[in-house]
């Protein structure tokens, strides 16, 4: 049985770890096995120190991102929870520079991927803050990329802080969090005050959309074309005869995992990771090559390829793939073409 995770992320000082006590407390009440995972830039523990008291162990990542510098530190922390406390849920503070690609990336690691199942990205974003921290003029090209990817793959938007914001720079922030994220909802909070049953039940975005697009070819018997004017000719010939579907407009990060049956061709996989589409953001496990004895850790990022002999055969032959509106069919198809 997989175990919950809930991220909660948002631009330092946003409110996170406010609406982290106010889930601890929430979760005492009801009962359950949950374990905390706080990640502070800094050498210091400033927020930990605030989740005395609720009775629910805290692993404590410091001075570095876990997104980054502290990745593999994550990964073996989160093992170390798995094994000592069998937890129901994680719930996962990060810092406020982190970016939600990244803490997926570090929650599918190929040894966690079977265990883990992210069930929510909340992301909190300060009002009085937000536009400022927008901003390519006030702030660095990495500082708005990071701020607006907290929103886009957010499954639920906290915009908190609005007692500290007029009601027309409210009225801009929500147009632009709409803008970044049309189908996150967003609750308007002060001090994280939200209805903490509906965040525990958020739901993927990306799991949405599957069950809409499902539900809309149960309600139709022909497919229909809807956004002519942004595909090819030949896209859309395809799309009304029913050979592709129209892509979701959802903004969502999602991951699947593959599991080898045999070794593959060392040439064929190497092409196949390099001719991976853009919309995958991350691919990465352990593979065996033919006529090779070593296990091959590979790593595929922004059409980088990294290939290294891992000699311990403790982890699964597993492949892990993180993107947007990945078509799992076809790149399980183009994968199976790479055996031996």
């Amino acid at each position: 049985m997989s175990v919950d995770v809930f991220v909660l992320t948002g631009f330092l000082g946003s409110g996170k770890t406010t609406l982290l006590q106010r889930l601890l407390t929430h979760l005492k009440q009801k009962g359950g096995n949950v374990v905390v995972m706080m990640n502070e830039m800094g050498e210091e523990d400033v927020d930990g120190e605030q989740l005395q008291g609720y009775g629910f162990p805290v692993k404590k990542m410091l001075d570095g991102c876990i997104c980054c510098s502290i990745r593999g530190e994550m990964t073996d922390g989160l093992k170390e929870i798995i094994a000592h406390f069998h937890p129901d849920q994680i719930l996962i503070e990060t810092t406020g520079v982190a970016d939600p690609i990244e803490i997926v990336d570090t929650l599918t690691h190929p040894e966690l991927v079977e265990t883990l199942s992210i069930k929510g990205i909340v992301s909190v974003v300060d009002a009085s803050r937000f536009l400022e921290l927008n901003s390519r003029l006030q702030s660095s090209v990495a500082l708005v990329k990071t701020i607006r990817n907290q929103v886009k793959y957010a499954d639920l938007l906290l915009l908190n802080k609005i007692d500290l914001t007029s009601a027309d720079t409210l009225t801009k922030v929500k147009s632009k969090l709409e803008e970044l994220n049309p189908h996150a909802p967003i609750h308007s909070t002060l001090h994280s005050e939200v209805d903490l049953d509906a965040l525990l039940s958020v739901k993927r975005l990306a799991e949405r959309a599957r069950e809409e697009q499902m539900q809309d070819r149960a309600n139709q018997s022909r497919p229909v074309q809807k956004s002519i004017g942004r595909f090819s000719p030949m896209t859309k010939l395809k799309q009304t005869l029913g050979i592709e579907s129209t892509p979701s407009l959802y903004h969502s990060i999602e991951s699947f995992s593959y599991a080898f049956t045999g070794p593959v061709d060392p040439s064929k996989f190497e092409n196949f990771l390099y001719d991976l589409p853009k919309n995958v953001f991350r691919a990465k496990g352990y593979v065996l090559f033919a006529g090779q004895d070593d296990l091959i850790s590979f790593q595929h990022t922004d059409n980088q390829v990294h290939l290294i002999p891992f000699e311990n055969f403790g982890p699964k032959m597993v492949a892990v793939f993180i993107g947007e509106g990945l078509q799992k069919e076809a790149i399980i198809a183009d994968l199976e073409k790479c055996y031996a």
